[in-house]
């Protein structure tokens, strides 16, 4: 009832099928019965329906039973102009009446290319009625910002902006846009309302960032107005603390306190209980990682080149002026850091870390997480994860992609070249201070390597370009890796023309195959089994290593694993499960147990702590929501308390970390991100959304773990 009445409501706003004012254009009216013959439907069913008030609309049932379920509409069909040249925005307005999220993409194609299209991906809450709006040019983007200023157009309280990506188009010869839902593992039920065209508003281009870094086009609740209301903030948050004092069932780690007590061997160690897998503290209490990554100053994002995106950038000699860093052709300023200046004043870096981590403790965090200021671990007030990254290994690059309009490069370290081995080592033992620190949870090494090209998870069918087969075509023989895996492959076949019947390659001899190659879809799935054992060589010797490096640099320090994010595969986990006391994935998602880490732990009995996961919304100024959208903050904040609810009732998790604490710049950090992502903005005020979502769900947090 409240779903219906929630579209009910948004629906009275507007005439689904009646004109638009201005110029704009309603392309087609979708429940003309004479135009269901032209909807033209991948796994999916279109039909008119009509509401209890009357309206009508056109219902689509999405399937699950192929990849990507989809209904088409091409302008041949349907008979709607091909010509969008004169339009800035494709409008769609969509209800879910039903009771889970539906991640719906919208996409358009053009003669331009026909392979390739643009398109964009929102979340519609159960009960939401929203106007998809899909930019159809890119209007020459910012480069380094990955989500742009708003456009200028005539705007409903309803409208969502999609992040678009893809290909551009020729706006003069569209072939058909489209509607559709990615991988779906359930049904998905969308009203589709109406379709139309949307004109821009035309306005010169000015600054559209204030002196705190915030968006200058818009108000909300919580923005940042004056430096005198510094003041104000801090003595309201000091009141807050008062109030809100740390959860009273903890111990002084953050453990259960009033749990059962196991044994307390002065650090962090991994058990499981009662067939739970728990973390327990070196107190001995059961604790469960409820954490939050990069606890620093970190708001830095570039200037250089674009000034004229900002009000206020400070001069020569100003105090502020201290938070530029770089060349002046590379040159960055960090709002954040003269926003903490102007909060705290001269000893800023103290106070802030100091009120960071009573925020953790009053929120009922209690995990500092990976990319945090060395001065969040030196208070002795909340555990931490140590990230080690030994970037100057050697290592080879695995996948290339634009992001923001720059190419970023994803690179695999090459564990056979005895330099790895050796930086691992030089990293570990710059932390031996620490190995005795009961503070110390565990330590990740490295992030997110790609183990496989896209996500093997989604395409269990498929052949998917493992870390070997990306060793074997993108290197030669030189190269210690690629050398490993050849004379493997040597050891099984005699001769290359038994590899060549084997994998239906061509290859003339082995010093051919020690060239860089490209091999199809159907060499891989004939080299598919060669291919798996290759990629679990590689596996046990980057493990391994980690392994014997953590025992001698860092004995009896949990060993965290490398962050698996959707490019892994489970003959990897299974070799990883071998070496690291706990499988760490970076699962972003709706939920925790919407990707395979959930089966896999289930299947061979480890642990898993979530490295990553986070939503964002663009109700506060924003431009990006990140990985995963919400509608608003408070959609952000209920998500976050599902998530959170979810992962400690598992019996296979361990802990979950949000990424991150602070918004991300709103001009984007040096790779172009520029997410709501944080507990905290640019301006160092809490979302108290997520602030109080976070207390309340961490209040009943070992209760949640414990109900059978």
């Amino acid at each position: 009832m409240k779903a219906c009445l929630i579209i009910a409501c948004a629906l009275a706003t507007f005439a689904p099928n009646g004109k638009t004012a201005g110029n704009d254009a309603c392309l087609f009216d979708v429940t003309d019965r004479a135009n269901l013959p032209g909807y033209l439907p991948t796994d999916c069913q279109a039909t008119i329906v009509r509401s209890e008030a009357g309206q009508e609309t056109l219902q689509v049932r999405f399937g699950c039973h192929s990849s990507w379920p989809g209904l088409q509409f091409r302008p041949d069909q349907l008979e709607y102009t091909a010509d969008w040249s004169e339009y800035a925005l494709l409008g769609l307005t969509v209800s879910n009446p039903s009771d889970v999220p539906v991640r719906i993409g919208l996409r358009v194609d053009s003669a331009l290319d026909a392979a390739k299209g643009w398109q964009g991906i929102t979340v519609i809450a159960p009960g939401q009625t929203v106007r998809m709006l899909l930019p159809l040019e890119r209007h020459e983007p910012i480069i380094g910002m990955r989500g742009q200023p708003p456009m200028n157009y005539s705007r409903r309280d309803f409208d969502v902006l999609l992040p678009c990506s893809g290909s551009a188009l020729d706006l003069k010869q569209i072939t058909r846009f489209l509607l559709f839902v990615g991988q779906p593992r359930q049904e998905h039920t969308i009203l589709l309302h109406r379709v139309e065209l949307i004109r821009s508003i035309q306005r010169e281009q000015s600054a559209f960032v204030d002196r705190f870094g915030q968006y200058n086009g818009d108000n909300w609740p919580g923005k940042l107005l004056d430096e005198g209301q510094l003041a104000a903030r801090r003595r309201a948050e000091n009141a807050y603390f008062a109030a809100n004092p740390p959860l009273p069932d903890r111990d002084r780690y953050g453990g259960w306190k009033d749990g059962p007590r196991l044994d307390a061997t002065g650090r962090f160690r991994i058990q499981k209980h009662e067939g739970r897998w728990w973390l327990v503290d070196p107190d001995g209490s059961l604790f469960w990682s409820s954490g939050i990554t990069c606890a620093r100053l970190n708001g830095e994002t570039v200037v250089a080149g674009r000034e004229g995106c900002f009000e206020w950038l400070p001069e020569q000699g100003d105090p502020l002026a201290r938070f530029y860093a770089g060349e002046q052709q590379s040159r960055t300023f960090d709002f954040s850091k003269a926003n903490a200046y102007r909060k705290y004043g001269g000893n800023f870096t103290g106070e802030y870390y100091d009120i960071t981590l009573k925020r953790f403790q009053s929120w009922g965090i209690n995990t500092i997480g990976n990319w945090s200021a060395p001065e969040t671990w030196r208070l002795k007030r909340v555990p931490y994860t140590l990230p080690v990254h030994p970037a100057r290994a050697p290592a080879f690059v695995a996948t290339s992609r634009a992001k923001a309009g720059m190419e970023m490069k994803k690179w695999f370290p090459d564990p056979f070249d005895p330099r790895f081995r050796q930086e691992l080592r030089k990293q570990l033992a710059s932390h031996a201070e620490l190995k005795d620190d009961p503070w110390l949870l565990g330590v990740f090494i490295d992030n997110e390597l790609p183990w496989t090209m896209g996500e093997a998870w989604r395409q269990p069918d498929h052949a998917p370009t493992g870390i070997a087969a990306l060793c074997l075509q993108k290197n030669d023989g030189t190269f210690p890796a690629k050398r490993a895996l050849v004379d493997w492959l040597q050891r099984k076949y005699s001769s290359i023309h038994l590899l060549n019947r084997a994998w239906g390659t061509g290859f003339n001899d082995w010093e051919t195959f020690g060239a860089p190659f490209e091999l199809t879809e159907p060499q891989r799935l004939g080299g598919l089994s060669d291919l798996t054992e290759l990629d679990k060589l590689i596996a046990h010797q980057y493990f391994r290593i980690c392994r014997e490096e953590m025992n001698q640099n860092l004995p009896g320090v949990l060993y965290l694993g490398c962050r698996f994010s959707g490019m892994y595969d489970r003959h990897i986990v299974d070799v990883a499960r071998a070496y690291c006391d706990v499988v760490s994935f970076n699962i972003y998602a709706d939920r925790p147990s919407d990707r395979t880490a959930d089966e896999l732990a289930e299947e061979f009995d480890f642990p898993v702590l979530i490295g990553e996961f986070h939503f964002g919304a663009l109700d506060r100024g924003m431009f990006d929501p990140g990985l995963c959208q919400a509608r608003d903050q408070d959609d952000r904040a209920s998500r976050y308390a599902a998530y959170v609810r979810e992962a400690a009732a598992a019996p296979w998790c361990v802990g979950a970390h949000w990424f991150q604490y602070l918004d991300q710049a709103l001009t984007g950090r040096p790779d172009g991100e520029n997410y709501n992502i944080g507990f905290v903005d640019a301006t160092d005020e809490p979302y108290p959304e997520m602030r109080e979502a976070a207390r309340k769900v961490h209040a009943q947090l070992y209760q949640i773990r414990t109900v059978h």
